[in-house]
This record gives structure tokens, C-alpha cells and sequence, in this order.
């Protein structure tokens, strides 16, 4: 069974209601960035499995359905339906720290409600095949009908890799990193100023010993525009995007250096 983290987090224990029953679940695994979860049940009390569809075939303005139990189990089974709204969003989101983003997610983007207790759910398609995992929303009084759902295909791969024992490893550049305007009373205190042609990016504040990238050339007040042909505007589009990347591949790593640019090879580690 696939669920989100956020809804297991912190938990040992994890209970299935169905219309029958309750059964108690085995974690399999959880990651917090993906915002996935693997449950186990027994699969005697298992009455049927879901289709799963394409997200990748999906088009813009696609009827969708949303399952799930919004605010308790008293609304169980709820079905709610909208459109398809987007596709290939990159959202950032706070997973260390309430205060600040420090990750982004690719996720579709729909209008179908999406309230507490809809998320883990499934997003299904006219035919009612599951081509996402309702995740979250934008909760802001001027905002309505933006939900977001992690696409299918992304969802079972990692899925597989738990289901297969695979542990999930991300690479990282072993840098202390912040965005420009975070950045720049650090730097001043340093006697460092970023080039007013600067105007996004990651800036480099240290460069951790033992990590990929001490030696390769890469500076405190360097700021990081892209690696490889991905351009980065923060420090989550950044660790999302190297996560793309697997341990001991070796990268493009751009930055600006006042009005030059540098290219820099590090292997990931």
C-alpha cells in the first residue's frame, strides 16, 4: 500500500480501516522528501488492486477524481472530482525546518478538493486508474482549488526500491548553502560582496571537509547558477535536482565568481 511519510510520521504502529475492519499494517519503508510511504497487509484480506494509468498521458484540462477521508473517518470514501490544472510543478516545501523551504517536489498540479485527510490517496483518471498520490495544497486565504499530487510513475519506483530492499541514498556537494538575499549579511561579515549582475542562485557560505566539492576550486561567495543543464534559483531546486544524480557521478557545477563563470567537475558523494 502506498501512502504519504506525513501521514505515518512518527508512528510505530500504522491501522487500515476498511468498511469491514480494521487491520494492522507493517511499514515497509518511508522517505520524507519523496513524502512516500510502503505499507504491508496481508494479502488474504486483500479484495482487489487498484489499475494503475499514466500520469505521463494525462493532458491538461483531463477529468480527475480524488479518493480519500477528509478531516476523520467519519467522511471516508469521500470522492471528490476536478481537472487536471498542471503538470511538472516544482514546489518547495519545508521538511527540516518550519521556518524556511529546504526541498522541492515534482508533483501535477489539479482543482479537485483535496482536504486533511485526502492525502495518501489516490488521484484516478476518468477510467478511475491511479495516476498520482494526493500529497498537499496551498492553504492561503486568497488561494482555492490548488492541490498537488506525486505522479504515479515516480511513486512506484520508489516503491520498487523498498519493496526490493534498496536503500535510498541522495548525493550531496557538501557545501553550507544559502539563497542571495539569506546570504548576503553573512557574507558582509566575511568582507564579501555578491556582483550586482547577480541576480539567482545558491550562494556558497562553506565548504565542509571531507565533502565532493573541498579541492575542486568551489569558494565561500560563489554562487551556484546550474548544474549540468539544470538552472537553480534556491538551495531546495538545488538538493532536488541533485538528487537526480547517483553517488560517485561526476557533475558540472557553474557558479559566478563576481562577473566571471566558472565550470567546476565534482564527483558526488
Amino acid at each position: 500500500i502506498l501512502t504519504n511519510e506525513h501521514i505515518i510520521n512518527g508512528n510505530k504502529t500504522v491501522v487500515i480501516y476498511t468498511s469491514e475492519k480494521e487491520e494492522e499494517a507493517e511499514i515497509l519503508g518511508k522517505d520524507e522528501y519523496l513524502d512516500l510511504a510502503v505499507l504491508r497487509v496481508n494479502k488474504k484480506n486483500v479484495k482487489t488492486v487498484v489499475d494503475i494509468g499514466s500520469s505521463e498521458d494525462m493532458k491538461l484540462g483531463d477529468v480527475v477524481f480524488t479518493i480519500g477521508s477528509p478531516m476523520n473517518s467519519s467522511y471516508a470514501g469521500t470522492v471528490t472530482r476536478g481537472i487536471l490544472s498542471g503538470k511538472d510543478r516544482i514546489v518547495e516545501v519545508s521538511i527540516k525546518t518550519k521556518t524556511t523551504t529546504d526541498w522541492a517536489m515534482n508533483v501535477m498540479q489539479t482543482d479537485a478538493a483535496i482536504n486533511p485527510g485526502n492525502s495518501g490517496g489516490p488521484l484516478c483518471d476518468i477510467n478511475g486508474d491511479v495516476i498520482g498520490v494526493n500529497s498537499l495544497k496551498i492553504v492561503l486565504d486568497e488561494v482555492e482549488g490548488i492541490g498537488f499530487a506525486i505522479p504515479i510513475e515516480d511513486a512506484l519506483e520508489y516503491a520498487t526500491k523498498i519493496t526490493n530492499g534498496q536503500e535510498i541514498k541522495r548525493p550531496a556537494l557538501g557545501v553550507q548553502m544559502a539563497d542571495i538575499n539569506t546570504a548576503k549579511p553573512y557574507l558582509a561579515r566575511k568582507n564579501l560582496t555578491l556582483d550586482e549582475s547577480i541576480t539567482y542562485g545558491v550562494v556558497v557560505l562553506d565548504v565542509f571537509d571531507n565533502g565532493p566539492s573541498l579541492g575542486s576550486g568551489i569558494q565561500v561567495g560563489d554562487v551556484i547558477v546550474k548544474v549540468n543543464d539544470y538552472k537553480i534559483e534556491t538551495p531546495a531546486k538545488l538538493r532536488y535536482y541533485l538528487a537526480k544524480f547517483d553517488i560517485g557521478e561526476t557533475i558540472d557545477v557553474i557558479i559566478k565568481r563576481g562577473k566571471d563563470q566558472l565550470t567546476f567537475k565534482i564527483t558526488l558523494k
